[in-house]
């Protein structure tokens, strides 16, 4: 099957994100990237163009999107997840250092790289 994401965030690692040619190859494709920054709205990330939060609603029903990924900073995460959440996401990956506060039907799946890092180092080096 093919799956529609939404990422949130187009900075270094949602641009990351949004190129990395893993996705396609299980069959997911970014559909829509988002952003709170209005120095970034608009900008293009690869092919796609940076869309403004305020139309996540609208976009993802229209791009039949129900998984969400958030990069953006620990400070603005929450919000992030709140527009994704009043988009119709069940499903959402955090990328952020964020404890993320959701409703009971919409599973998070957090990771963050310099958690993992440490995790990695703890279990390693002990």
């Amino acid at each position: 099957g093919q799956h529609n994401i939404a990422l949130v965030g187009a900075g270094r690692l949602g641009s990351a994100i949004a190129s990395s040619p893993i996705f396609g190859e299980h069959g997911i494709t970014v559909a829509a990237i988002f952003e709170i920054d209005p120095e970034k709205i608009g900008q293009h990330v690869g092919s796609m163009r940076v869309s403004a939060i305020d139309d996540m609603a609208e976009i993802c029903r229209d791009r039949n999107i129900i998984v969400g990924v958030i990069a953006v900073p620990a400070d603005t995460a929450q919000d992030a997840a709140d527009a994704l959440i009043a988009a119709g996401t069940k499903i959402i990956f955090n990328y952020s250092e964020a404890l993320l506060d959701v409703p009971s039907d919409v599973n998070v799946h957090t990771s963050n790289p310099a958690v993992d890092l440490l995790y990695a180092l703890y279990f390693h080096l002990t």
